[in-house]
Order: C-alpha cells, then structure tokens, then sequence
C-alpha cells in the first residue's frame, strides 16, 4: 500500500468516510471535537486521532504488516489484507453541542448496526455517550469506564452533556446494562451525592487502590460475560508513565498491564462491542507516549477478537 495514496491513514490502512460502505470488522474513527463547558476546551483534543495515525508510521506498524507482534503471537495482519478500516474525523459546526452530537452519532450509528466494532479517538470526555447512543436500540451492553473520576455530575454550569456528566448520560440509555467504573483516583468534580447516585444507579465502582489491591485478572474475571462490553477510557485514568498526554495528570493510574489485562480479556471472549479513548491532548504528551498506548491497545483488540 503506498503510504501517498492513504494520506496517513491508522496503520496505512484504507479510507472509506461514509460508514455505511465499511466491510471490515473495525473501523477507526475520529472526533475531534465534543460538547465542551468553554470554547477554549474544544482545542485542547483536537489533533488526538491525528496524533494516533501518526505514531503508527512513526513506530513503523504501518509499515511492517508481515512482521511479528509478540503482544499477538503472530503478525497484525497476517494475509496483508487489513481488518481495520480509517473513516476519517468526524466534521461538524464546533461551535454548536448539539451538532457535535448529532454527526458523532450518525458517523458511528451504520457501524454499530453492522456489527462493526468502533476504534474511537477523542476528543472531552462527553464523548462516550455519543459512542452508547450509536448503540441504542440495537440490544443490550455493558459499559467498562476507566478513569481516575466518576463524571456522574448531573450538570455543571448548567450544562449536561459536559465532560462531568458522561456516566451519568450514559445511564440513561436503555441499550445499557452493567456499568463497572475502574481506576478512580484522586479528587475530581464528584461530590459524596454524585458517589451515591451511582451506586444508587448500580453502578459497580473500583478505585485503583482496589485494583491494585484484587489484580487486574480478578477484576477481569469479575466482569460478567452475558453482554459485550463498550469500553471507555479517559487517558487520565492512566498511569502518566503511559499516558502523560493529559490535561489533569495524577500519580498513580493503571499501569498497561493493568489496562491491557482488561482490555485483552474481553476482546479474547470475543465481548468489544466498540472501544473509545478520551481526553489525550496531544500538546502534552511526551515522545508520543500516549498515542503509542492507544494505538497498541487498538491493535491488541483487533489482533485477539477475531
């Protein structure tokens, strides 16, 4: 594949912008942009798709389809025929939430009725329900939400659908089974009401202190396996050894075998329904290293659910 005609597309892998013409089990997908409480949010995430696309020519993935991925046991792609489609950034008039929703939603709502699984870049942290409304009404899933905060604000300067709010959002939807909230941390906008509406929600919330405490494999096998999963991980719930790319970097985090136990676990039972990164701002990382992690989680997933 020549790497002038892809325009640097994930992995050099092809560019179909119109999703409803995807034939490949994944679908990589930008946005750029989500409902922010201030205009100056909106450029903070913007270049971080771009950036993911980037660091898969720069480490060479792209580039070497035939060679061997020890994360996988074997090559990424080992007939060269790529099982990953790019579609592309999703493009909207920024300055209005609602249409950022609306074209978020319409972008990945053929994937999901295809049974396509989204590989999502972000882009605020009010992303995510965006991802769960694209599912609704197409059967019931589960929801895995790594981050070192709730977001379980029920508004925020009298705004709803801001990046305190997403888990609450998302709890709405009917589409919505179990809700298992991994790798909180710290201090963010949650007050003790927010905790107790969501355990009041059923939601199952694990801090990192627990996780550290119990293993990443016992969490894993905790999760229940009766519906896929929709996994969500705002890049603050890592570890900033991994993912200093951040606007609200704290010490601690789940390390990548934390997070790459989860995320392989579910994607060898063959249960990502989609997968969606938040909050990596690009103008923060170090070398690349947050990119890198999204990147190699991706391939992990698309290597492992086959």
């Amino acid at each position: 594949m020549n790497l002038a005609t892809t325009n640097a597309s994930f992995l050099n892998v092809p560019t179909v912008t119109d999703t409803s013409l995807v034939e490949t089990p994944y679908a990589f997908v930008g946005i750029p942009y989500g409902p922010p409480y201030k205009p100056a949010d909106l450029a903070a995430c913007e270049g971080a798709a771009d950036a993911v696309r980037a660091i898969t020519h720069e480490m060479a993935y792209a580039l070497n389809w035939s060679h061997y991925d020890f994360d996988l046991g074997r090559p990424m792609f080992e007939d060269g025929v790529p099982t990953v489609t790019d579609c592309g950034n999703v493009e909207t008039d920024v300055r209005d939430p609602d249409a950022i929703w609306a074209a978020g939603v319409a972008k990945l709502r053929p994937l999901a009725q295809a049974g396509r699984v989204p590989l999502v870049v972000g882009g605020l942290d009010s992303i995510p329900p965006i991802v769960v409304e694209a599912f609704d009404g197409l059967g019931t899933y589960n929801i895995l939400h790594v981050d070192a905060h709730l977001d379980f604000r029920e508004e925020l300067h009298g705004v709803t659908r801001g990046y305190s709010s997403p888990i609450r959002r998302i709890r709405e939807y009917g589409c919505v089974g179990e809700v298992v909230q991994v790798g909180l941390r710290s201090m963010g906008s949650a007050r003790p009401s927010d905790v107790a509406d969501a355990r009041a929600a059923g939601n199952r919330i694990i801090t990192t202190w627990e996780l550290q405490e119990a293993g990443a494999q016992s969490v894993l096998d905790s999760l229940p396996t009766d519906n896929k999963w929709i996994i969500t991980i705002d890049c603050d719930g890592l570890d900033p050894s991994i993912a200093p790319g951040v606007g609200w970097p704290e010490p601690g985090g789940l390390s990548y075998f934390d997070i790459a136990t989860l995320v392989r676990g579910l994607a060898e039972k063959g249960l990502v329904a989609a997968i969606v990164f938040t909050e990596f701002q690009p103008g923060h990382d170090v070398r690349g290293t947050t990119a890198k992690t999204i990147a190699r989680l991706f391939m992990n997933v698309m290597g492992l659910q086959r």
